[in-house]
């Protein structure tokens, strides 16, 4: 960004990461299932409701204007939203929340949050409850541990076809970020849960609906889908922790239903400007793409990295607000291939499978 002249403001919703902690502490949430390495987030703290990530990230954007003014004297002349996982949720809100303040977004593989499910509090217990049968199983795609876990909607287990890392990509995320997700997000949204005597893995947010206030917390900083300047999903097929069907095409059908239900309430006879200006609104594919770069370099060589697809969605976003230059469709981009102006009738749309060797 800088190199195409753009000053560049970062921030992480408003809150550190987290420490290190030990399991007497209430807030702590094991590293993996099989470590007893504890960690305590700051964003499970009083006061660090998850509602904050939108205002944090509205009012990121309005301290780097005006650090752009105090810089340079008039104001950006144009101001984007760009993030990745949870900060590419924080870009959907940014642009459902603020459209007087950022001119477009590109949402790399945000995480989607709806109280109906599925979302993280669905997705995540089946994947941490049937990992250990299936690996058991000496990694046997065929057990019914592993039914379940691409029944929750994950793409396939891959193996590593390269030596420096033998661990398949499901055992990737056991280790670094199934169970610690979803008792970080347990532990924020329904703290009355006792995560470690009832389980993680067998954590129902279905049933905890009539137990806890779990649904109102989520509907709180839920997407809304509203999107009122123009907006790029980019995400990968092979997204193991936040599945693609789930998160990115959810939220695109979350904005087509946004959309339908503005129509139901238009007046013919007073028309609302904004159908006759409706946002933009893409997702680009990436076939092969999962949710961590590195894993292409580390071990599995047929997966496909996001960010030139990432960066490349900016500039057409930049087109498309400055120029008026209409996005491309919404595509499948194949293994090896870019974001075609006009794809073909194998590539419009989603992808076919999550993986392709």
């Amino acid at each position: 960004m800088v190199q195409k002249g753009y000053a560049y403001a970062s921030q992480n919703k408003g809150v550190l990461n987290l420490q290190l902690s030990n399991a007497a502490d209430p807030l702590a949430c094991r590293l993996n299932p099989d470590l007893p390495v504890f960690v305590r987030f700051f964003d499970n703290e009083d006061g660090q409701p998850f509602t904050r990530w939108t205002e944090f990230m509205i009012r990121a954007g309005e301290i780097a204007r005006e650090g752009v003014k105090a810089a340079y004297g008039p104001p950006p002349r144009y101001t984007y939203a760009v993030g990745t996982s949870n900060g590419g949720y924080q870009v959907r809100r940014a642009i459902e929340e603020a459209p007087h303040g950022f001119d477009g977004g590109v949402d790399w593989e945000g995480t989607f949050v709806d109280p109906h499910a599925p979302n993280l509090l669905t997705d995540l217990p089946p994947a941490v409850l049937n990992f250990p049968d299936y690996r058991a199983s000496g990694f046997d795609t065929n057990t019914t541990a592993a039914k379940n876990i691409v029944a929750a909607g994950y793409p396939p287990d891959v193996k590593p076809d390269l030596p420096t890392v033998p661990l398949t990509l499901w055992n990737r995320n056991w280790t670094s970020f199934w169970e610690v997700t979803l008792c970080q997000w347990q532990k924020r949204l329904d703290p009355t849960y006792n995560t470690y005597v009832s389980g993680t893995g067998t954590y129902n947010y279905i049933n905890r609906l009539s137990f806890s206030n779990v649904g109102a917390e989520v509907a709180a900083f839920q997407n809304t889908g509203n999107i009122r300047r123009p907006l790029i999903t980019v995400a990968g097929t092979m997204d193991a922790l936040l599945p693609i069907d789930h998160h990115a095409r959810a939220y695109a059908r979350k904005v087509e239903a946004a959309r339908n239900k503005d129509k139901r309430d238009d007046d013919d006879d007073e028309r609302d400007e904004r159908h006759d200006k409706r946002a933009a609104y893409r997702l680009y594919e990436v076939q092969n793409g999962s949710h961590i770069e590195t894993y292409k370099q580390e071990s599995f060589s047929t997966f496909e990295f996001i960010q030139p697809h990432a960066q490349r969605s900016f500039d057409l976003l930049v087109d498309q607000v400055e120029r008026g230059v209409s996005l491309p469709p919404s595509q499948c981009i194949a293994r090896g291939g870019s974001i075609k102006d006009s794809p073909a009738p194998a590539q419009a749309g989603h992808c076919a499978n999550f993986f392709v060797p």
